[in-house]
């Protein structure tokens, strides 16, 4: 939904130039005195410091971000027009006014209230709020609702990485959720896009999760989470598409269907920050089982690695080189088409819609070159603007044995990045596969 991913462009406007520190003035001489000869008295110098000669004639601000933001007391006020291309949800235009709200001892951003009021020619009028509440550096509440003709959202989520000061990192997530925008293509690599269709998914889920290290201060850390989704998939309303119930019958879901996911992982983070990440490793390697008749009405195995590899030049401390490889499979009775791994979307591949392509499993690659463009300041927030071009490649297969290269799908393209550490990051990816040109929005997702 456009709800997900319209709030990240507040950060894009998170920027002002920040003065730089005007250098001392050299030490006033000593005062001539009636025993010294007249030609060693001091003579005041005209050679003053460069940065104090002249102040400036005007505010070097670009136009743009001085309408876009007021400055508040404690934080800033954001008029932001919101311009979204999703794949599969076509354009998406409206506003967002953002209140940045700043802690009262810090500059670090503490609360954003972002409501938002768009248009979409298929999904019509789409009211939205969206709250980012940050008691720390490594938690986050996010809270957002929204309602229209066809969807409907309410959720609720936490994520704490020292929980009461501790070395235990908790996650927690309550959504109800009506998407009308999905595409289905059938299954396999080689789908068609000519058996494109649309079908509405509608669910109620929770997801909580908790981690521990192996020992203080280390970087390995053990993870359970449990996930209980219960939804139904129906026919969608997008126009000159395929009826999604005439053209794949059994992939219809009238009545709703649960599912129950209980996941173990292991992890290796050595990151500076999970979000706004310079520099680190992070491995995420786990095993996840449903069983029928305990809360689940499927039977199945999953299993994946996500690895992210994140470096700074040495030369230049403003480039960040960040690679990415994902894998997933799915073992035992195949579940339903929308459990199944997919690749396409902002978090896999970036030229393609979500879940373009699906299978029993998948695999991808994606490496970006972060370049810091400039860094700015507004009512106390440090915002870094980049650019990362980016590159990539993935493929769905059914095991690993039958992955073929006719079958990879590649993917380039470019990242406006706004990065406000320590812990908002905001992104727009432009990415050009073989169906063209694809553009996502994003906000707090490091890659």
């Amino acid at each position: 939904m456009i709800s997900r991913k319209a709030g990240l462009a507040l950060l894009l406007a998170c920027a002002a130039t920040s003065a730089g520190a005007a250098d001392k003035a050299r030490a006033k001489p000593k005062p001539a005195t009636s025993d010294a000869p007249r030609s060693e008295e001091v003579v005041p110098g005209r050679d003053f410091p460069v940065a104090v000669q002249q102040a400036p004639s005007q505010d070097e601000t670009p136009r743009a971000i001085r309408w876009m933001i007021k400055p508040l007391k404690r934080g800033m006020f954001i008029r932001l027009p919101i311009i979204d291309t999703d794949p599969n949800r076509g354009v998406t235009i409206g506003v967002m006014p953002i209140w940045v709200i700043q802690g009262k001892t810090d500059d670090r951003i503490q609360q954003i209230h972002a409501p938002s009021l768009t248009y979409n020619p298929n999904f019509q009028v789409i009211p939205t709020y969206r709250y980012y509440f940050y008691p720390q550096e490594d938690a986050t509440f996010v809270g957002r609702a929204s309602y229209s003709k066809f969807e409907a959202e309410a959720l609720g989520e936490y994520e704490d990485g020292s929980i009461f000061g501790s070395d235990f990192n908790v996650f927690a997530r309550l959504q109800y959720n009506v998407d009308a925008g999905q595409r289905f293509y059938g299954f396999g690599p080689d789908s068609s896009k000519h058996g494109e269709s649309n079908y509405r998914e509608e669910f109620t889920q929770y997801k909580f999760g908790f981690g521990v290290p192996f020992s203080q201060g280390s970087p390995w850390r053990v993870h359970f989470s449990k996930h209980y989704q219960a939804g139904r998939i129906t026919s969608g309303k997008l126009p000159n598409l395929p009826d999604f119930a005439t053209t794949y019958p059994g992939q219809i879901s009238q009545r709703y269907q649960q599912t129950n996911e209980n996941r173990f992982s292991l992890d290796y983070d050595t990151r500076d920050h999970s979000v706004t990440t310079d520099r680190g490793v992070y491995i995420n390697s786990f095993a996840e089982y449903a069983l029928r008749g305990y809360e689940s009405q499927y039977d199945y195995n999953r299993y994946g690695l996500d690895a992210r590899w994140f470096r700074p030049w040495s030369s230049d401390k403003g480039k960040v080189l960040a690679i990415q490889a994902k894998y997933e499979q799915v073992l035992g009775t195949p579940p339903p088409f929308w459990l199944l791994p997919r690749l396409g979307g902002k978090y896999s591949l970036r030229a393609y819609g979500d879940g373009r392509y699906m299978d029993r499993g998948m695999a991808s690659v994606n490496v970006e070159q972060r370049i810091k463009l400039l860094e700015q300041k507004t009512a106390g927030v440090t915002t870094e603007i980049q650019l990362a071009p980016f590159v990539g490649v993935g493929e769905v297969f059914d095991n690993p044995n039958r992955a073929a290269a006719r079958y990879a799908r590649p993917v380039v393209g470019a990242a406006i990045r706004a990065v406000a550490k320590p812990q908002v990051v905001g992104s727009i990816d432009f990415g050009v596969g073989q169906e063209g040109l694809a553009v996502f929005m994003d906000i707090n997702y490091s890659f």
